[in-house]
């Protein structure tokens, strides 16, 4: 099978039509059908079922795609670093964040990065922590910029701290300044929720404190978290990049005893990693 397979084959997930993928490529869509095919009868098992909608991947694609990501990363690495030797520098980097990191930090350092390096493009991911953790593990992004985690399964380089802060109404006194992390359970309060579960740096706190909490709702959704604040219903927690330029009707107060998320980047190999993506890891480090 030739060595480009990997290329067609991800660019087809990545589209989950046909028709669409070749256009990308280049291809007209009955080239590219037969290439699929010819390369389905090589292996002796089928990577996508097809539909009326377009196409998903069988049980044996799914097994393959992650290796066929890594492999683009590898090819992608190549021609970075041969671009790199004869003195000028292009490639790609997929970059997965957190909706907190992409409104309040991202755009500085992407327009100078743009200024520097205008022949590297950039591509943006944008999910949830567990999101973005999965995205690194399944080679979907070369970089996530997420909170780190004590078990995550990949290299992290720590950035900065972000504060986490009370988020109570603009009513609340507090002569001294502070919260007292213990006073959360006076309060009803409102949970910042991921997918499956509690948000992982919010739980990590409440399990150190050992914090009796009286929920009453959860929430996904920060800016939702804020209004139900701002409305009187509760108090929450929230990390203090979250809470910047959004509601004017609640006030974010520190933690006593101080606490904090750990923002960074994450990717599976520094070793590995391509020239273009070591280059902007530089300028997270330097800019933040």
């Amino acid at each position: 099978m030739d060595f480009g397979f990997s290329k067609i084959f991800t660019e087809i997930v990545s589209c989950g039509n046909i028709t669409k993928a070749a256009e990308k490529l280049g291809y007209t869509q009955s080239g590219l059908s037969h290439t699929l095919n010819r390369a389905e009868e090589e292996l002796g098992f089928k990577l996508f079922y097809r539909g009326k909608k377009g196409v998903s991947l069988t049980p044996e694609g799914k097994t393959l795609l992650p290796v066929a990501r890594e492999m683009e990363q590898c090819r992608e690495k190549m021609y970075e670093t041969i671009a790199a030797i004869q003195g000028f520098e292009k490639g790609q980097i997929t970059i997965g964040t957190i909706q907190s990191i992409t409104i309040n930090t991202i755009s500085p350092i992407l327009k100078a990065f743009r200024h520097d390096y205008p022949h590297i493009k950039i591509a943006f991911k944008e999910g949830s922590v567990q999101e973005i953790h999965d995205l690194i593990l399944d080679h979907s992004v070369d970089i996530g910029f997420t909170s780190l985690q004590e078990n995550d399964e990949f290299e992290c380089i720590p950035i900065f701290n972000d504060p986490l802060l009370a988020v109570v109404p603009t009513d609340y006194n507090s002569e001294s300044g502070y919260f007292n992390v213990k006073d959360f359970e006076k309060y009803p309060f409102i949970m910042a929720a991921m997918e499956k579960d509690n948000d992982k740096d919010i739980d990590r706190i409440i399990k150190n404190c050992n914090l009796n909490l009286d929920v009453i709702f959860s929430s996904k959704d920060d800016i939702a978290i804020m209004s139900m604040v701002e409305n009187g219903l509760g108090i929450s927690m929230l990390p203090q990049l979250i809470t910047l330029r959004h509601f004017q009707n609640i006030k974010t107060l520190p933690l006593n005893p101080p606490a904090s998320r750990v923002l960074g980047v994450g990717l599976l190999s520094v070793e590995s990693a391509s020239p273009a993506t070591l280059k902007f890891i530089e300028y997270l480090k330097k800019m933040l």
